[in-house]
């Protein structure tokens, strides 16, 4: 699985095994892309995602582990387009300073990571993420921060921003809305560095 990052590109989730589109398939590569939520942490592949409000695509951040839950590099966390068609990308090189890891530190089977996106605009949210092995021998893999200030399995991370500019490349960043388990949510509006 390591290498999976690298293979991202113009591949499509289709019936359990990952195509590559019009070629030949490469091997099957079991993955699950749920929704990460209380009952579906144990993905190993998506433990959360960021959405935004100008289309459907989704930032997905998954952890690359051993078959005995540990951590399988010292920067194990890595991040992916989920697009509206349900195909999977790496991300390009201009949108590393928004949903790129602007830092991951492991110690154990714990990862304290940020994104660059809201580290740029001044908003502190570390991310904690925790890889635990069940009594079932099932990973549970489990992102947390702080949420209104007490600490909360994260689920989404949506961003509220308005397009504008030549192809709509530039643009202003409204507010982060950070979504955790029991409904939890908090909305922080932009005051630094809003523009992109």
């Amino acid at each position: 699985m390591s290498e999976l990052p690298k293979k991202l590109t113009n591949l499509s989730f289709v019936g359990g095994a990952m195509l590559q589109q019009g070629a030949k398939p490469l091997r099957a590569i079991a993955l699950l892309l749920l929704s990460t939520t209380p009952s579906y942490a144990t993905s190993l592949n998506s433990i959360f995602f960021i959405t935004k409000s100008d289309n459907g695509n989704q930032v997905h951040y998954g952890v690359q582990t051993n078959a005995d839950c540990s951590l399988k590099t010292s920067k194990p966390v890595y991040p992916y387009w989920k697009l509206e068609s349900g195909r999977l990308e790496r991300l390009l090189a201009m949108e590393v300073p928004a949903f790129g890891i602007a830092s991951q530190s492991v110690s154990g089977n714990e990862i304290v990571m940020e994104v660059n996106g809201f580290k740029a605009r001044g908003i502190s949210k570390p991310i904690t993420i925790r890889s635990t092995r069940l009594k079932s021998q099932e990973c549970q893999i489990s992102a947390f921060t702080k949420i209104n200030g007490e600490a909360t399995q994260l689920l989404q991370v949506h961003i509220d921003l308005t397009r504008q500019g030549l192809f709509g490349l530039g643009g202003t960043v409204h507010s982060i809305t950070f979504y955790g388990a029991g409904q939890k949510q908090e909305e922080i509006v932009c005051r630094s560095n809003c523009s992109f």
